[in-house]
């Protein structure tokens, strides 16, 4: 019997937020471009920091270095090795991008443990880092175009045999789409007090809810290690 847990990335494996992190670090050299509220996609609003960042002289290095320094989230190293000890697959669904991901993950040994990164597509060329979207889609009108998680997760669980069990973790108002479209012997993981958080207790507080899935909110990773794994003994921070 196979089983698959999905973790959002920011404020999810990590306890901070990997662009906000390079917003924040390129601050302290040339003020960025700021966000408009009226764009819906971020991806290429980080392509124009990621050009200022090269512009203002903010080294491959130095945006590594931010990077392998993110915080993790209390518990996830455990968790994460647990799962994929158990025979779990672990997969990451997150609209950040695939250098950032997958350097955190290799600076803090957990490479080896997950099975596979979704994100955006993002590489180095001349010191400079270049970020494409993960698709281009128009069938979901509340998610941005370039990327749609449970398009993304429907199409990971297309080419995969039946999970037996399915448990997803995120934070953010984009974990709710694929939240909603969970079976019921699904687990959701919002993280207390951010915006998953609130809007699973919305449609659940309704007569007919969006979330089928067993939710149960978080603060730390030893909760979802306790609920998925309840013989291990829990750990305390």
């Amino acid at each position: 019997m196979s089983s698959l847990a999905v973790f959002d990335f920011d404020r999810t494996v990590v306890d901070d937020d990997s662009d906000a992190t390079i917003i924040n670090r390129l601050r302290e050299k040339e003020p960025p471009p700021e966000w408009e509220a009226s764009n819906h996609d971020w991806t290429p609003y980080m392509s124009e920091v990621f050009e200022h960042a090269y512009s203002a002289g903010l080294q491959q290095g130095e945006i590594l270095d931010c990077i392998g320094s993110m915080r993790p989230t209390p518990g996830v190293e455990e968790l994460i090795t647990t799962l994929a000890a158990e025979g779990w697959d672990v997969l990451l669904l997150t609209d950040a991008n695939s250098v950032f991901v997958n350097h955190w993950l290799k600076v803090h040994g957990l490479q080896d443990a997950v099975t596979n990164v979704i994100t955006n597509s993002a590489f180095w060329r001349d010191g400079r880092l270049f970020i494409e979207p993960c698709m281009r889609q128009t069938a979901c009108a509340r998610c941005p175009s370039n990327l749609c998680k449970s398009i993304a997760l429907a199409q990971w669980l297309a080419q995969r045999p039946p999970y037996t069990r399915v448990t997803y973790a995120g934070d953010g108002r984009n974990d709710y789409c694929p939240a909603t479209n969970l079976p019921a012997h699904a687990i959701v993981f919002p993280r207390s007090g951010y915006p998953l958080d609130d809007l699973t207790k919305q449609t659940l507080a309704t007569t007919s809810p969006q979330v089928k899935a067993k939710v149960v909110p978080w603060e730390d990773c030893y909760t979802i290690l306790h609920e998925v794994f309840p013989h291990k003994r829990r750990i305390s921070a």
